[in-house]
């Protein structure tokens, strides 16, 4: 079935899954549809009684659609309605695929991650996500060289590689873990990367970073109901 087809299917006054992030934090709502346009690709939900509105502004947002995903961008949300641009179709997003929920660090109260290996250490750089399977960070050219020098040498991939790693919580205090580099990503055109690392834990500190994701989690719904 086409975008086209999927859209003819859409019954205004119904009630469908709309599906987006948060700082990292899926939120998903069931809201009804006011309008449908086929040409023009577009579909128009009543957000009158909408707590999360605010969280329809940057990302990506998805419309469920029985087993089927409409990839969507926003065309706009004022007062009262949210119009999405329907991009393609799509297979199940990574917000929905996720086993565990992602959460960005707040500015105030910073996650830290250091990498050692000997003496040479990598100390304080930034989580910009953090899960219970894996944390992102943003580091620089040069500390990203610096990085991939102490886990490699010249002739073999980083990637797949296991190390250990410290994660610095705020409240929780240092968890032990064992990394291993899954992707790295370019971000201002080469100037910082973001690479991000599959974790492993031991139990007790698995139960202080869940506790730490599950505060977090609830403190950015909290802000976004509020706003």
């Amino acid at each position: 079935m086409d975008t086209a087809e999927l859209l003819k299917s859409i019954k205004v006054g119904e009630k469908y899954e709309v599906i987006t992030t948060w700082h990292g934090v899926p939120v998903k709502i069931k809201q009804k549809v006011r309008w449908v346009s086929v040409p023009d690709r577009l579909i128009s939900f009543d957000f009158s009684d909408c707590k999360f509105r605010r969280a329809f502004s940057n990302e990506k947002v998805y419309v469920k659609l029985g087993e089927l995903y409409l990839e969507c961008d926003i065309f706009s949300n004022i007062r009262d309605e949210l119009v999405l641009r329907v991009d393609m179709v799509s297979p199940p997003p990574p917000v929905v695929m996720r086993e565990f929920v992602r959460v960005e660090p707040s500015e105030s109260q910073p996650v830290y991650v250091s990498f050692c290996a000997g003496e040479d250490c990598i100390v304080s750089a930034k989580a910009v996500d953090v899960s219970e399977s894996g944390v992102g960070i943003m580091l620089s050219k040069e500390d990203v060289a610096k990085l991939l020098s102490m886990l490699n040498n010249s002739e073999v991939e980083p990637y797949h590689k296991t190390f250990s790693m410290v994660i610095e919580l705020p409240e929780e205090g240092s968890i032990s873990a064992l990394g291993e580099l899954k992707n790295i990503l370019s971000k201002d055109e080469g100037i910082y990367f973001r690479l991000g690392f599959k974790i492993e834990l031991k139990p007790a500190d698995l139960k202080k970073l869940r506790s730490y994701i599950m505060k977090r989690q609830r403190e950015i719904l909290d802000k976004l109901k509020s706003l």
